[in-house]
């Protein structure tokens, strides 16, 4: 019951959304999330969450870099992509390669490339700390407001 409840509540907090992407032994592995956050200033650093049953738990526990795509209120569908079990989910999505070879999703809002700078298990999950060293803003999407996640369903600021 106490799952249950607590997921009802957690429910009730409006998070951005992004697609956190990497590569590892020439593979792309990418899953939506919505617990990225913003952890320190000095030095840079974001963190998101991971189950330790995901598919892509073994390739992001052993990457050394990753990045955090923020996705745009018009980007649901890839959303809803990146949260199903399909195998190759870059198949057919519009990405670039950083220099280290991490997938950088073409028309997210931004994206944050980072170095796998500490995990910590916690859980039935790990936190996952990558410091940054690049970031990206699409100045053509100024006028864009970002995909949120509210009571169980994508939607968008208004």
């Amino acid at each position: 019951m106490l799952i249950e409840e607590f997921q009802a509540a957690a429910g009730k907090y409006p998070t951005g959304i992004t697609i956190v992407s990497a590569k590892y032994n020439n593979n792309f592995y990418g899953f939506t999330s919505n617990s990225f956050s913003s952890v320190s200033l000095e030095p840079t650093l974001v963190s998101f969450c991971l189950s330790t049953k995901a598919n892509s738990f073994d390739a992001f526990i052993n990457t050394k870099n990753f990045a955090i795509n923020i996705l745009a209120s018009n980007q649901k569908d890839l959303a809803i992509h990146f949260a199903s079990p399909i195998v190759n989910k870059f198949q057919n999505i519009d990405f670039i390669e950083n220099k280290f070879g991490t997938p950088i999703i073409n028309n997210s809002l931004s994206s944050i490339e980072c170095e796998n700078y500490q995990q910590i298990n916690c859980g039935d999950h790990y936190i996952f700390i990558g410091k940054v060293f690049k970031v990206q803003i699409n100045s053509d999407l100024k006028n864009k407001y970002p995909l949120i996640y509210y009571g169980k369903s994508y939607t968008e600021l208004k």
